[in-house]
């Protein structure tokens, strides 16, 4: 079966009933999915934790629509998925070396615009062989998994 992951800023542009993503969300044919992953789920929830100033409303409404449209359904990382995230992360290495072995991977990750979060979701895509759906650039991710199809509905 084929599909799409959404990255955050597309669950977040449904919900705002952004034209361009609510259009292409429904072209999408019946017998494909549309699902998120329990990393995007945390992305999420860790904008309401740090909204200042909080808007209740407005996270209590967002809430209601992910437990409508995406919580049943949401993607987990998987023991398989750890394969597809450390290939990504070998291709990565290979084609941007650490400095030195002194320098943290996390460090060096960092410093080529590798965010974890993005590798994690991109490895959940890969594994279920779904198009990942983004605006982020990722440019270190996206040159490592020519194997991922990416789109972006954000016109």
């Amino acid at each position: 079966m084929r599909g799409y992951l959404l990255d955050n800023q597309h669950v977040t542009a449904l919900f705002r009933r952004v034209p361009s993503v609510v259009a292409r969300r429904d072209a999408v044919p019946q017998d494909w999915q549309v699902r998120i992953c329990n990393i995007t789920l945390g992305e999420i929830e860790f904008g309401h934790l740090i909204a200042n100033p909080p808007d209740t409303q407005k996270q209590e409404d967002f809430n209601r629509f992910l437990n409508e449209n995406f919580i049943r359904t949401a993607l987990k990382v998987s023991r398989a998925t750890r394969i597809d995230y450390a290939e990504i992360l070998a291709r990565i290495i290979e084609a941007h070396p650490r400095p030195s072995q002194d320098t943290r991977m996390e460090w060096h990750l960092a410093s080529i615009g590798v965010d974890m979060n993005d590798l994690w979701t991109v490895s959940i895509a890969r594994e279920r062989n779904l198009t990942f759906v983004t605006q982020d650039k990722m440019a270190c991710i996206r040159e490592a998994c020519f194997d991922v199809d990416f789109d972006c509905w954000l016109l």
